[in-house]
């Protein structure tokens, strides 16, 4: 799972382990939006459904791909937010839509401690703080074992 660094407002308190809605709207948001411009959306249950266009899952197309309805720029711009950004820092996962994985921390020193503990970097590998601070400040949060690299 891929971890990155993302700096918000100290009182951040959006779920530790929920997606970020700005990222991957739920499909009731979606239906509300675009079942007008897109009438296939209303057969859809959840976003992993099968898209009847393209025959991918939804989310799953490239940005690049104006065709699609998720990621359109027009359609994009209405659904779209980043997660505000602040003073404090927060541990997040970018594999899936993205969520936080970690507490908010006042300094990086005190989530890279917490990450020391708490977090792993692949798999069930956990890091040193000391670690934890040279990957968050290369934005290169990985685990290399011999000559492989896991991101």
């Amino acid at each position: 799972m891929g971890r990155i660094l993302k700096r918000v407002p100290l009182d951040f308190n959006h779920p530790i382990g929920y997606r970020w809605d700005g990222y991957c709207p739920d499909i009731e948001t979606f239906q509300k939006l675009f079942a007008q411009k897109y009438p296939f959306l209303n057969d859809y249950k959840n976003c992993s459904d099968i898209c009847q266009n393209c025959e991918i899952n939804c989310g799953e197309c490239s940005e690049g791909a104006d065709y699609c309805f998720w990621y359109n720029e027009d359609n994009k711009e209405m659904w779209f937010k980043e997660v505000p950004k602040g003073e404090a820092y927060q541990l997040w996962e970018n594999t899936t839509e993205g969520s936080p994985v970690s507490p908010v921390f006042k300094t990086l020193d005190e989530l890279c401690e917490w990450c020391a503990e708490n977090a792993t970097v692949f798999a069930n590998i956990k890091v040193t703080k000391e670690e934890w601070k040279k990957m968050l400040d290369d934005d290169d949060v990985h685990y290399q074992n011999g000559n492989i690299t896991f991101i």
